[in-house]
């Protein structure tokens, strides 16, 4: 089975996929399928070292002491991974390049509508939580 986990903040925990597993606390010496990360817990766990298959993070926070083979940057820049490419009614996610999921199917480059009910998340909790969403499952809840 997959070991999927995100080290975010526990308001996020009832968006996140049921496969995905909320941890607060320090990861455990394992290696992940998927590892996510908000900017907080990127910060404070910056000195762990992390291993994992896919490592979500926000843009500019990757430590060198985390392992991954496939790292997905999150932010509000174009070099970002994933980026909103319009905030609004009804935010836009932007793929900016071509991602694996969990079963290696290709996510590709694409703009996609965010769920409505991830409206009161900041941008980048939104952008997390698409990029969980992506890597898991290849798409997006609605």
């Amino acid at each position: 089975m997959a070991a999927y986990v995100c080290f975010c903040g526990r308001e996020m925990v009832d968006a996140l996929p049921s496969e995905v597993i909320w941890r607060p606390a320090s990861p455990e010496d394992r290696r992940w399928d998927l590892c996510a990360l908000s900017a907080p817990e990127a910060m404070r766990l910056a000195d762990c070292p992390l291993r994992s298959d896919t490592l979500l993070v926000p843009e500019d926070l990757f430590s060198p002491v985390w392992q991954a083979g496939q790292v997905v940057s999150y932010g509000l820049s174009g070099r970002s991974s994933l980026t909103l490419s319009s905030m609004g009614k009804r935010d836009l996610l932007c793929v900016q390049r071509a991602l694996a999921d969990h079963s290696g199917r290709t996510v590709e480059e694409q703009e996609l509508s965010l769920p409505a009910a991830w409206g009161g998340f900041s941008p980048a909790d939104r952008l997390l939580l698409a990029g969980i969403w992506l890597l898991v499952g290849g798409a997006l809840p609605f």
